[in-house]
């Protein structure tokens, strides 16, 4: 069983950087502009996996330094999905009247979530900082879970309809709601339960945002329109 669910994990995480890769080479061609969060978090999640990939052969994944490095990335990866769900709701809200007003609360909501961690949570005395970078990436991935909400409300109220944009809100529904609940599942399995279950979760909603984020910047090939046939009189 242990061998089916490693090779799965396995698996998961080798499409998921060939789809990061993807995505980054597909932001390039030209969307960087309009999703330069998207594109920064699909060049960090490259970098990060393969430097936890790296870090993880040399020293292992029970090291203290492996155990650091991957809470501090998800938490900078669980930061710029929050962060992109607040860019994707301003630029939804476009046209609308409200929006300065919009863009005024969404920067409070970013203070408040930066600053929320380091008031609720107590920080361990010890070298231990685990728990409080579980509770940390869990409070920003349902904060971002809540806040795709509101990103969805915007976009189904506006009059011009980006299909591009709602496929990119839909990866990032994907990403969020599918890393809020690994995390919490993960509240109720103790050490030395399934903890194989969330993991689990966390890749494949992974891979199926990343792959949902590469469908809706995918080349289209545009139809050519042939000449009507000249007819002689």
């Amino acid at each position: 069983m242990s061998e089916v669910i490693d090779y799965l994990v396995n698996t998961l995480e080798i499409a998921g950087v060939f789809l990061q890769a993807f995505l980054v080479i597909s932001l390039l061609r030209g969307s960087l502009r309009k999703y330069r969060i998207l594109f920064l978090y699909a060049v960090a999640t490259l970098v990060t996996t393969l430097l936890e990939v790296v870090v993880s052969q040399t020293s292992g994944r029970e090291n203290h330094l492996f155990r650091t490095l991957y809470w501090s990335d998800e938490i900078a990866l669980d930061l710029l999905l929050f962060l992109m769900v607040i860019s994707l709701t301003f630029m939804a809200m476009e046209g609308n009247p409200l929006r300065a007003k919009a863009g005024r609360v969404l920067i409070t909501i970013v203070a408040v979530v930066v600053i929320l961690p380091f008031v609720v949570f107590q920080r361990p005395v010890s070298t231990n900082w685990n728990p409080w970078f579980a509770s940390t990436s869990q409070l920003l991935s349902f904060g971002a879970a809540i806040m795709n909400l509101g990103l969805w409300t915007a976009l189904l109220g506006s009059r011009r309809r980006d299909p591009q944009l709602l496929m990119v809100s839909a990866g990032l529904g994907v990403a969020v709601t599918g890393a809020a609940i690994a995390y919490g599942v993960r509240r109720f399995i103790p050490q030395t339960g399934a903890r194989w279950i969330p993991n689990l979760l966390i890749n494949a909603t992974h891979v199926a945002s990343m792959f949902l984020w590469c469908w809706a910047f995918r080349p289209v090939k545009r139809r050519q329109t042939r000449p009507a046939p000249v007819t002689s009189l």
